[in-house]
């Protein structure tokens, strides 16, 4: 998946992959036909392991926990470095946008969740917000590599959830 990121859409190959995998590209294209086939594989296994991620998140009860969680997996720049190549590959394949809406309907999902679990009575423009924030603070780690990251995304998560919380009891 790091090679995504590394060579980007144009130049993620079979031959190129078959050649990092050490294995031969009849093996590759046994097993996926395209490029196309591998690319989606690729997505699926980034975006199941993000899902995974997040159920963790779900599973806390309290905003500082949840904070904390939630900058945990933002912090993760490896998934970050890949779903931004692949979503830069969606833009010019539309076979993975389908991947990519079944994501973003997933974390939708499970930010819902927790925000019950919160005791915040979420609405869709809550948990779109929420989900925004999060993709945009693992952008801006990644991109800015500063070490006070993940402190920074839970006192933005801390806040969010504090406002969230008092815009659903009024």
């Amino acid at each position: 998946m790091q090679f995504c990121h590394e060579y980007g859409f144009a130049g993620f190959t079979q031959p190129r992959v078959a050649r990092e995998a050490g294995v031969r590209q009849s093996h590759l294209t046994y097993y996926y036909a395209t490029r196309i086939d591998l690319l989606k594989a690729v997505a699926r296994a980034a975006i199941d392991r993000q899902l995974l991620a997040s159920n963790s998140v779900v599973q806390t009860t309290s905003p500082r926990t949840a904070a904390a969680s939630l900058a945990n997996v933002i912090g993760r720049h490896g998934n970050t470095r890949v779903l931004m190549a692949l979503a830069q590959a969606a833009d010019q394949e539309p076979a993975l946008r389908e991947l990519f809406a079944e994501l973003a309907d997933g974390i939708i999902q499970r930010v819902g969740k927790l925000l019950e679990r919160l005791d915040v009575k979420p609405s869709d423009e809550h948990c779109y917000l929420l989900h925004a924030l999060s993709v945009g603070m693992a952008v801006i780690a990644l991109a800015t590599g500063r070490d006070d990251s993940e402190r920074r995304s839970v006192r933005a998560l801390e806040l969010m959830f504090r406002l969230l919380k008092n815009a659903s009891v009024h």
